[in-house]
């Protein structure tokens, strides 16, 4: 007798399940993702103990007859597509006929809907039908989800704190209504209300009302497009970030997706105007021919496959920097008047600040030149800041964020020229590694002579004829130690990625620290040296050097002006 049997269905549920409901939010996406495919234009969903006891989702779309209710249990059964064909063009949310016998088998489903004249409603639990009765409802379709995990307790177990459940639902509503701004959204928990959007299709309010007022004046609209692909959207001013991804929303096609390659094209977008491990909000929305896309490779369809995908995160690249980088920005005291609350604030049509006109360039265009007004030099705070001032207002500056701007620039220009400036050492430098070292340094022998470096191997050392003409005196040994481990440690892409990092690396290590004071003459020259660098507000690592108290500002402080 053969030991290869057909599994019952109900274990056969519980196993899809395991692939399509982890927690809570879960089962509040699959059940507002069908309501959305019904056409409906107004969804509830109302919880009970964060879902934790009771789950209701209620549509007014096209509903279901009596026949539809009973066949929505059935694993695989789905009105969303026909034939294998139809897999190529997805436009629905879902198609695969696993959400409602999945839910179900884990839990008590009660389904109440109507499409004629009749409502009808089916219950399932634990998998095993119930009851099949009439019932009572205006329009669409109400969807009952108890005892969640009950009959699972291993995976009940898993479950996190009620206000962590409740968050995950909650983040997951601003998707939706993100990604579907027509249709109208309310989420309530023990009958108190927690979010709702009024279905006006105005992205830029809805943005304001999840993540407050002070994010909706800073955004910024973006758009482009290509033979294959269209993208909009709007994304905050660099100071304003968070310290997780989970703020960037992706949506191809109505459908919010994630997608680590997108999102370092956002970032890459931001290039020295935001620090690292902090992003942007930012609602991206792809509109692309279905057939381009594969929406089938996640049991979530959190993922998806795109055609010529290169071209795609180009154009992000493109079309989100050409509008974040082309204005001046001044790290400005919010108007609240905290000195520890800050926040960027783009100068516009200000002559003073803003001495090139603002003008909306092409991306091959040369822009304008970011500019730094007249200062007049006050005095330094902590051996870190130096102050100026102007008519305007105040002028605080980092020292070391400034320098390391300089430097940093400085170094990327000479390190991208053909390196015809080089010198030769009096004495060759020596430079100490051990064996593994240098048989993984020789692999990039090309790259580093590329800099302008000689180098010869030896089997404990390495001896340095050669160096660039922009190392400084007495630093030959560390520069060369710091690019040689570069090469090692981080294995670059492409030659510009590596030169840009190690620019950022050489300037961050060997810049004017804090902590150092400096001359009156010193610190006009480093103003002076700023103002000739094509970025002077941020330092590499999207730190803010310049932050700027206006004048009114501080006359409010000292209730001068009421």
């Amino acid at each position: 007798m053969g030991v290869i049997k057909k599994l019952d269905p109900i274990i056969a549920n519980k196993i899809a399940a395991g692939e399509v409901i982890e927690k809570l939010a879960n089962v509040v996406k699959e059940l507002v993702e069908n309501a959305i495919d019904a056409n409906a234009t107004h969804i509830d969903i109302d919880l009970l103990e964060s879902g934790l006891k009771r789950i209701r989702v209620i549509d007014d779309g096209d509903g279901m007859d009596s026949e539809d209710i009973e066949a929505a249990f059935e694993r695989h059964a789905t009105s969303k597509i026909a034939s294998v064909n139809d897999l190529f063009r997805i436009k629905s949310l879902g198609f695969r006929g696993e959400a409602i016998p999945s839910i179900a088998s884990i839990a008590k489903v009660s389904i109440t809907s109507k499409k004629d004249d009749q409502a009808k409603v089916v219950v399932f639990d634990n998998g095993k039908f119930i009851k099949k009765a009439d019932a009572t409802l205006n329009k669409g379709t109400q969807v009952d989800v108890e005892k969640i995990f009950h009959y699972t307790p291993a995976r009940f177990k898993y479950l996190k704190s009620e206000n962590y459940e409740l968050a995950m639902i909650q983040n997951l509503l601003y998707q939706f209504a993100l990604s579907y701004p027509n249709i109208a959204f309310r989420l309530t928990n023990n009958k108190k209300g927690l979010f709702s959007s009024n279905g006006n299709g105005d992205v830029l309010n809805l943005i304001a009302q999840i993540y407050g007022a002070n994010v909706g004046k800073s955004l910024i609209e973006f758009s482009g497009v290509t033979r294959d692909y269209e993208i909009h959207g709007y994304t905050t001013k660099p100071v304003i970030n968070r310290s997780n991804k989970n703020y960037i929303h992706i949506i191809v096609n109505h459908r919010v997706i994630q997608d680590t390659q997108i999102i370092r094209a956002i970032l890459e977008s931001y290039d020295q105007l935001i620090p690292k491990q902090r992003y942007p909000i930012t609602a991206l929305y792809i509109d692309v021919d279905p057939i381009l896309i594969d929406v089938n490779v996640h049991p979530r369809k959190q993922e998806i496959k795109f055609s010529e995908k290169n071209a795609l995160l180009a154009l992000i690249k493109t079309s989100i920097k050409k509008e974040v980088s082309s204005k001046p920005i001044y790290q400005e005291v919010e108007k609240k008047y905290s000195q520890t609350a800050l926040s960027f604030s783009e100068k516009k049509n200000d002559d003073y600040y803003n001495k090139t006109p603002n003008k909306e360039l092409e991306p091959t265009k040369t822009k304008a030149k970011l500019v730094i007004p007249d200062l007049e030099y006050i005095g330094q705070y902590l051996g870190t800041y130096l102050l100026f001032q102007n008519e305007a207002g105040l002028f605080l500056l980092d020292q070391h964020a400034a320098a390391e701007r300089i430097r940093y620039e400085k170094y990327l220009e000479a390190m991208n020229r053909n390196n015809t400036e080089i010198k030769s050492t009096l004495i060759p430098l020596k430079l100490d590694f051990p064996g593994d070292v240098i048989s993984k340094a020789k692999q990039y022998l090309e790259d580093i002579e590329k800099l302008g470096i000689n180098l010869e191997f030896f089997d404990s050392h390495i001896l340095v004829k050669k160096i660039p003409q922009w190392f400084p005196e007495n630093y030959e040994e560390i520069y060369l130690e710091t690019i040689i481990n570069n090469f090692i440690d981080e294995v670059p892409n492409d030659k510009s990625t590596l030169i840009d990092g190690l620019a950022k690396l050489l300037a961050c290590k060997h810049s004017l620290k804090a902590n150092h004071y400096i001359t009156e003459v010193e610190a006009n020259h480093l103003v002076s040296d700023l103002r000739k660098c094509d970025r002077p507000y941020t330092c590499p690592h999207g730190r803010p050097i310049i932050v700027k108290l206006k004048y009114q500002e501080i006359e409010h402080w000292f209730n001068r002006v009421i």
